[in-house]
């Protein structure tokens, strides 16, 4: 009876530990410039909130906690957020981490880019300053905020401001 219990037991163990590993695992998939240019370019019916950030930078790393809190607020409307780390690919550990203790949820991406060149084949505007984010409407019309987002009523704002009722 005793060692039925214990198989129980493990069993569970064992299932709830998968459950918290997967419910705290986000892959962070890797990408080149052009794949990342085709999912910015996907019409596909969702409204894109895209931010550009990198494990070093302090003013990313202040305002991502708003764009975890806009997810969770608008998870039930047709949003997707993409994150898009701008970090050398050595440390793509790291991204992985800071994407895990930052709970950063949507579409996690780490740029495999050198170079600067891109830059431009995303927004001409753009001096490449981070963060950086683009709203991206579902019939491809772009809005871009060049600065960090200082509380999360602001980024409400940004995108209250630029997406058509």
């Amino acid at each position: 009876m005793a060692l039925n219990a214990l198989v129980k037991f493990s069993l569970i163990f064992f299932i709830v530990l998968a459950m918290v590993k997967t419910s705290f695992s986000q892959e962070v998939k890797t990408v080149s410039f052009d794949e990342l240019m085709m999912i910015l370019n996907d019409h596909d019916g969702a409204t894109k909130v895209v931010n550009f950030w990198a494990t070093w930078c302090k003013p990313c790393l202040d305002e991502l906690p708003y764009f975890v809190q806009a997810t969770d607020k608008m998870k039930d409307e047709n949003f997707e957020f993409i994150f898009v780390s701008v970090d050398f690919q050595s440390v793509h550990a790291s991204v992985v981490e800071k994407a895990k203790q930052l709970g950063l949820k949507g579409t996690l991406l780490h740029l495999n880019a050198p170079g600067n060149e891109w830059i431009d084949q995303v927004d001409s505007t753009w001096s490449g300053a981070i963060p950086y984010t683009i709203l991206i409407l579902p019939n491809g019309k772009r809005s871009t905020h060049y600065d960090q987002f200082d509380n999360y009523e602001a980024l409400k704002s940004f995108l209250d401001k630029n997406i058509p009722n």
